[in-house]
C-alpha cells in the first residue's frame, strides 16, 4: 500500500492513498465480501452497516481531512474488525480496484457543487459510473442518496446510459442504515432522491 504525504504536518496515515492495485487483505486481514462508502463523513453509515453484517468487511473513503479524522477516531473506537477507514480521493482509488470485486458501492450525499461552473467537481459522471460499474461483482449493488434536486436529476438520466446496471425501486432490497446527513435532512423535511442499481449477471 502506498501514501503519498500532502504535507509534513499530517500523520502517515493521513496522507492521500494512491497506488496502482487495492488488495483489501491488507488492512482487514481476510478475504471476504467488500462494500465500499464513498464519503463516510462522521461513519455512522459504516460502522451500523459493520456492526449489522460482521461477515463482510466495511471501507470507508474519505478526502476532507477534517472529516477523516472524525471518521478515523470512531471506526478505531468502534473496534470493528470489519470496518476500516483510508484518506482517498473516490474516483482515483476506484480505478485501483481490482474489475468484479466490490459486493456494494455506498454514495451518499456527495457534495452536490450546484454552481454551474463548479458542476464538473461532482463525484458522479458519467466515466465514474461506467468506472464503479465495473468493479462490481455481478449481481452486485450500488445505492446513491442525495438531496439536490439537480444532482439527483443529472444521476437518474446518467445511471440511464450506464449498461451494465439495472435500476430498481430503494425498497427492493433491505434499506441501508441511514446516514448522518440523512437523518438530518429527514428532520427538515427535505426530499431525498434515491437510486438503487444492481450489476446485471452475464
Amino acid at each position: 500500500m502506498n501514501l503519498k504525504p500532502e504535507s509534513w504536518n499530517l500523520n502517515p496515515d493521513e496522507a492521500l492513498w494512491f497506488g496502482d492495485r487495492f488488495d483489501p487483505r491488507e488492512i482487514f486481514g481476510r478475504a471476504a465480501p467488500l462494500e465500499i462508502e464513498i464519503g463516510s463523513g462522521r461513519a455512522r453509515f459504516l460502522l451500523a452497516a459493520a456492526r449489522a453484517d460482521p461477515a463482510h468487511d466495511f471501507l470507508g473513503l474519505e478526502r476532507s481531512l477534517a472529516y477523516y479524522r472524525v471518521c478515523q477516531e470512531r471506526v478505531a473506537r468502534s473496534g470493528l474488525a470489519n470496518a476500516r477507514t483510508l484518506r482517498a480521493d473516490g474516483r482515483l482509488f476506484a480505478e485501483s480496484l481490482t474489475p468484479e470485486s466490490v459486493r456494494a458501492f455506498h454514495v451518499y450525499f456527495p457534495d452536490p457543487w450546484p454552481k454551474k461552473k463548479h458542476r464538473k467537481r461532482r463525484l458522479l459522471d458519467a466515466v465514474t459510473l461506467e468506472l464503479l460499474a465495473s468493479r462490481l461483482e455481478p449481481g452486485a449493488t450500488m445505492r446513491i442518496a442525495t438531496d439536490h434536486p439537480g444532482y439527483g436529476r443529472a444521476v437518474r438520466s446518467l445511471l440511464e446510459t450506464v449498461p451494465a446496471l439495472e435500476g430498481l425501486e430503494w425498497d427492493a432490497l433491505p434499506s441501508p442504515p441511514p446516514t448522518s446527513y440523512e437523518l438530518k435532512y429527514q428532520a427538515e423535511g427535505r426530499p431525498i432522491w434515491r437510486f438503487l442499481c444492481v450489476k446485471r449477471k452475464a
